[in-house]
């Protein structure tokens, strides 16, 4: 290996800070010390990795190439790492980082984390509750919780069930501004969306068919849409997990099923390097174990 371990880390740091100087202070380094350990790289290389200019520092095509090599390439000495330590000391360890959608983290694996913390005392856990899906290897992140996504390849992929989007809305909201029977009638509701979801007045029905609407709200977060619904505030889709009980308590109405679009996958998303890592598989033994979705009706 022509690139030092320590060399590749300061780099990385130049990369996530902007300048030599931020990383210099992120490090507990000097400038001249970065300077130093960059022009060493470069020259290990025989390439230049970045543009300096008085103002910032860009990365070079080149750059861009080994910043990819030098985040995958640490990250599976840390991977390593861990897993030796595991064996060592002959339990799971190290850090485990898992970003988690909220509502199903909130409902499903928060009530039992203690049960996990007594079991596994030597593994710590950063539990990110978000709904969004990290890049696994930039982010340095061990695993995805129930994300109805596709997700990438290279990346392993375990089901935890089925979930569907249902339309839902209040039974006040309905009294007030009727159901809507077709989508030319749809498309004059006010609609309740994920701020995440682009194009944000776009919905898609059965059969690819697709209705633009206004998007009369914008939320960055499930619960809260939800509220939002069941104050009348408009009509929103809602994966049937989140709703199922305050749809049989009669909170909220499940409007023209004969509308959604097919079942779609919750899952966990984890490298396929991660199975070796003991921690990785007892948290992801815990969260199916624990993570029951209630069946979609028939």
């Amino acid at each position: 290996m022509k690139a030092r371990l320590d060399h590749m880390s300061t780099f990385l740091s130049v990369c996530d800070n902007g300048s030599i100087a931020a990383a210099a202070r992120a490090l507990g380094l000097s400038a001249p010390a970065v300077s130093k350990q960059l022009s060493a790289l470069e020259q290990s290389l025989e390439v230049v990795l970045l543009e300096r200019t008085t103002r910032r520092m860009v990365l070079t095509p080149a750059g861009r190439i080994f910043q990819e090599h030098a985040v995958a390439t640490l990250r599976l000495l840390d991977d390593g790492e861990r897993n030796c330590l595991s064996q060592i000391k002959g339990e799971p360890s190290g850090t485990l980082r898992v970003v988690a959608a909220r509502w199903l983290t909130k409902t499903f694996l928060v009530p039992h984390l203690d049960e996990f913390v007594r079991r596994y005392p030597a593994i710590d856990l950063e539990l990110e509750l978000a709904e969004r899906f990290p890049d696994l290897e930039q982010e340095n992140v061990d695993l995805i919780f129930a994300m109805s996504m596709a997700g990438s390849n290279g990346m392993v992929r375990r089901s935890l069930g089925k979930t569907a989007y249902w339309l839902c809305a209040s039974p006040d909201y309905i009294e007030r501004h009727g159901m809507p029977e077709t989508p030319e009638q749809l498309a004059e509701h006010r609609l309740i969306t994920h701020a995440m979801r682009h194009p944000p007045d776009r919905v898609w029905l059965w059969g690819s068919r697709q209705v633009v609407m206004r998007p009369a709200l914008r939320l960055n977060d499930t619960e809260a849409m939800i509220e939002a619904v069941k104050q009348g505030l408009g009509l929103a889709w809602l994966h049937h997990y989140m709703v199922l009980e305050a749809i049989e308590a009669g909170h909220l109405c499940r409007l023209r099923s004969e509308w959604e679009q097919p079942p779609i996958d919750v899952a966990l998303f984890y490298r396929a390097s991660g199975r070796a890592l003991p921690a990785l598989r007892h948290f992801i033994d815990f969260a199916v174990s624990h993570c029951r979705l209630p069946p979609l009706p028939t």
